[in-house]
């Protein structure tokens, strides 16, 4: 169950069709793949033998230089029946050279429509006259496949062991209080990709976050900064300081991502995203992201 701030109880119910997750997801990528991603919906990818298939969507994110086949689930539709030969065959599809040109064409002309899109890419030093080059060394690589899907059956995780490219799956959840009204859980944008499991030794960011003061790599009062330009404005400093919860900004503590976040919509509200581990940095210029490294690293040991 769920409560909000208004005493409100929202229960856990089953998503009434795919096509229901699929626009909760489509609608709210950016909280998944973050700002500086770009969704192109339903493009048609032909495999080598001239047969189609469609994912849900082509994800490019710019800041990562990483590229998603996306495709939405729902759990009950069962992995060998059909959600391991469907997205096997995309696989398929993206070793076809005039696949990726037709996804980079189409990139192109509808960045080409988004000025805010191309403002958002600014902030990462891609002009516009880089982005189709950008697009094509991006491409260069093997996909990741993206699965948001309610719940994730049991043979999933066996069958994404198989293959060789990296499959991220999120759980996307759905509750509703008694008068109807609907929540959606979404991930936070920056828990491992791939489920936290002991098998892989991978466990979320703020787990990382916690052991990183136990450890002694941040430290109560510790002083974090960073800096973000938007478009046309000046370059803004903000300032944060290591919590036992949380960074410390004005006297509002949230996780790394969220405190980001909060400060980046003072001077640009229609942000939605940040990568906060990899927005912070210490008194000496070094990312909180390199911490979170050590401490994955520690744990593997």
């Amino acid at each position: 169950m769920i409560f909000d701030n208004k005493g409100h109880i929202y229960s856990k119910v089953e998503y009434n069709n795919e096509e229901e997750i699929e626009s909760v997801v489509i609608n709210n990528f950016n909280k998944l793949f973050g700002d500086y991603s770009f969704l192109l919906e339903k493009s048609l990818i032909s495999t080598n033998s001239g047969k189609g298939t469609i994912p849900d969507g082509i994800i490019i994110d710019f800041q990562e230089n990483t590229w998603y086949i996306l495709e939405v689930e729902l759990g009950r539709h069962g992995t060998w029946d059909h959600i391991a030969p469907q997205i096997s065959k995309q696989i398929t599809a993206m070793e076809n050279i005039e696949t990726k040109n037709k996804i980079t064409e189409n990139c192109i002309k509808q960045i080409d429509k988004n000025k805010l899109f191309k403002d958002v890419l600014s902030e990462i030093d891609i002009q516009e006259i880089n982005i189709h080059g950008t697009i094509n060394k991006i491409l260069q690589k093997s996909p990741e496949i993206a699965i948001p899907i309610d719940f994730i059956p049991n043979d999933l995780n066996d069958w994404k062991k198989t293959l060789k490219v990296k499959v991220n799956v999120w759980v996307i959840e759905k509750y509703k209080d008694i008068e109807g009204n609907l929540l959606y859980n979404i991930p936070d944008l920056e828990i491992e990709k791939d489920e936290p499991s002991k098998e892989d030794d991978k466990f979320s960011f703020d787990e990382a976050y916690k052991l990183a003061i136990e450890k002694g790599l941040l430290k109560i009062g510790q002083k974090l900064h960073f800096e973000y330009t938007a478009r046309g404005k000046n370059k803004a400093r903000f300032e944060g300081i290591v919590a036992q919860n949380g960074i410390d900004v004005n006297g509002e503590i949230a996780n790394p991502r969220i405190a980001a976040l909060r400060c980046i919509q003072k001077v640009n509200p229609k942000r939605t995203s940040s990568k906060g581990w990899k927005k912070w940095k210490t008194e000496d210029e070094k990312y909180i992201y390199e911490i979170y490294e050590k401490i994955v690293k520690m744990c593997q040991s």
